[in-house]
């Protein structure tokens, strides 16, 4: 496989990861074909994205949105996502409550009744949104009298008790040992309270500038993330496993190219060896090559024949009639005379 197509997978499944991770992030699950519905509030005390969504205590969903009505500013547009396959009633209450003293927010919807066909929400629909304070969402209203009948009735009888006059003295001295015991420490925690007052409100305002920023930088991050969701559908639609297979098909086709290649640089080093023996057999005077070269005798011999030659033939150049002899008159031929200077030996 090429180097490029493995950066191509790398980099799509990073794109892959980051988009399923910002949505996990928003509560909204990638893989599942959920539902969506809006709910419209005057106040969401501040409940925030990703908070969870029940239906009697089991988790089906959660908030995956949150941002002000753009038809009504006096309103808070909410949105959340359901788990696929879950109906709810049209008639549905989502409703915001407390989850307790320091665990945020969560919505309930009050579901009293099943729903079939055109009863039933579809995704996109918007439900009744309602508001539940801390004590209502810790005490269900069935369950408010009730609390409320056993305190009367137990702080009844200790005001019987106080009234009895035996314990009347011990019970005033007990009461102001504990006034005291708590004046003394409210007074060490507004002590503790001034010290840390200043870091508190530094950390305050920390917060504060941390939520203007990333509100500020909002537009950008959705932007953001509609650009990755593009390049996921693009990367969706494109066809990797026919590239994978062709890039498939080229790494094959180079490995065979090599192993010719190869063949090709094997034949030539057999070649190159048969060069190196035939030097060494001609600088070791072997074969007619090697005992031109190393034999003295045989060069002596052979450069006195090439002389021998070069003189017979300036000869036949100069005088030819020596060799061939033409004549019409059929006259004597001429006695070699033997030339005292030769052309041929001059040099």
């Amino acid at each position: 496989m090429g180097r490029e197509i493995k950066i191509g997978i790398f980099t799509a499944g990073v794109i892959f990861l980051l988009v399923w991770g910002y949505s996990f992030l928003k509560g909204k699950n990638f893989f599942e074909n959920n539902q969506e519905f809006h709910i419209k509030y005057e106040n969401v005390d501040q409940l925030e994205v990703a908070s969870p969504v029940f239906i009697r205590g089991y988790k089906v969903g959660s908030v995956t949105k949150i941002k002000i009505d753009p038809d009504d500013y006096t309103k808070i547009l909410v949105t959340i996502d359901i788990k696929g396959g879950i109906k709810i009633p049209k008639d549905t209450k989502a409703i915001i409550v407390s989850m307790g003293l320091v665990s945020g927010k969560a919505i309930i919807l009050d579901v009293n009744h099943d729903c079939e066909g055109d009863d039933c929400a579809q995704s996109g629909d918007f439900l009744q949104g309602e508001m539940r304070g801390m004590l209502g969402s810790m005490i269900p209203e069935n369950e408010l009298d009730l609390y409320l009948n056993k305190f009367k009735s137990g702080f009844q009888g200790m005001i019987d008790s106080i009234s009895d006059g035996n314990d009347t003295v011990d019970f005033v001295n007990d009461s102001k040992k504990i006034i005291s015991n708590l004046a003394s420490i409210t007074q060490k925690l507004d002590k503790i309270l001034d010290k840390t007052d200043s870091n508190i409100e530094n950390s305050i305002a920390n917060v504060e500038a941390l939520t203007q920023s990333l509100k500020a930088s909002d537009k950008k991050i959705e932007a953001i993330i509609n650009n990755l969701d593009i390049i996921a559908v693009n990367l969706k639609n494109a066809n990797i496993d026919s590239l994978i297979i062709n890039g498939n098909n080229a790494v094959s086709g180079l490995s065979s190219s090599i192993v010719d290649l190869k063949s090709v640089l094997v034949k030539a080093d057999s070649s190159l060896n048969n060069i190196d023996n035939m030097v060494v057999d001609i600088k070791n005077g072997k074969g007619s090559l090697g005992k031109l070269i190393k034999d003295d005798k045989i060069y002596d011999e052979l450069d006195l024949t090439l002389k021998h030659t070069n003189l017979l033939l300036q000869d036949l150049r100069l005088h030819p009639g020596r060799y061939i002899n033409i004549s019409l008159l059929k006259g004597k031929s001429k006695k070699y005379e033997k030339v005292n200077s030769d052309p041929g030996l001059d040099n």
